[in-house]
């Protein structure tokens, strides 16, 4: 888990790399950034993601989607523009690939921190999502009893403790729990909320173009 620190060093990092690049020529490059017109290869490119999909009351998933996200850079009269990409493959249970959606723009700033910040963000909301999913949908298909209800609970706030949330955020996200648990607050919404949540996240952004994918399921 990288710290708000760490994240602004990186962004400085890829703004200076963005710079060199720039100042090559292109019959010295193979791969490089798509600037000024040379190749296309990422700026930085984020670990894999996966997001698990399940059918109203299976607890096993039906559809998994593997994630692969990277930020490019281009040059624009103020400088330049980042974005970030995200490619997705979704296979079927037994791992047979059923879809593929070509890279698209999720987010697209002026500076390389929002992205970065948002493709990192993106990653915990995986990781927390396939965490918790299970215990909602347990929940919803078998209901629970007082003492059931208290653990899961207790589980949820267990995978939220690996997060760099303040004492106030915690409390926030125990209630928030209770919530997602009950089944007043959606999954995506609970998770999406309790990432942003963490102090790396907190700082106010810059506002970026954005766009979510979603996947649903019809039976």
């Amino acid at each position: 888990m990288r710290t708000r620190g760490e994240l602004e060093i990186e962004a400085r990092r890829l703004e200076q790399r963005a710079r060199e690049v720039r100042l090559v020529p292109s019959n010295r490059i193979e791969n490089s950034l798509p600037v000024a017109g040379l190749g296309t290869a990422p700026l930085f490119t984020f670990p894999e993601g996966s997001v698990k999909l399940y059918a109203p009351g299976n607890s096993e998933p039906v559809l998994t989607t593997r994630i692969i996200r990277h930020v490019e850079a281009s040059e624009c009269s103020a400088g330049f523009e980042y974005k970030l990409m995200a490619e997705e493959f979704i296979s079927d249970a037994h791992g047979k690939l059923v879809r593929h959606y070509d890279p698209i723009d999720l987010v697209t700033s002026d500076h390389v921190l929002d992205v970065l910040t948002a493709g990192f963000q993106r990653l915990d909301e995986d990781r927390f999502r396939e965490q918790v999913e299970p215990v909602g949908i347990r929940i919803e298909a078998n209901g629970f009893t007082q003492a059931e209800h208290a653990e899961a609970v207790a589980e949820v706030e267990r995978y939220a403790s690996e997060m760099d949330l303040s004492a106030s955020a915690r409390m926030r996200v125990k209630s928030a729990t209770i919530d997602f648990l009950e089944g007043r607050l959606e999954t995506g919404d609970f998770v999406a909320r309790t990432v942003a949540r963490q102090e790396r996240f907190a700082v106010v952004q810059r506002a970026v173009l954005s766009r979510q994918i979603t996947e649903s399921i019809e039976i």
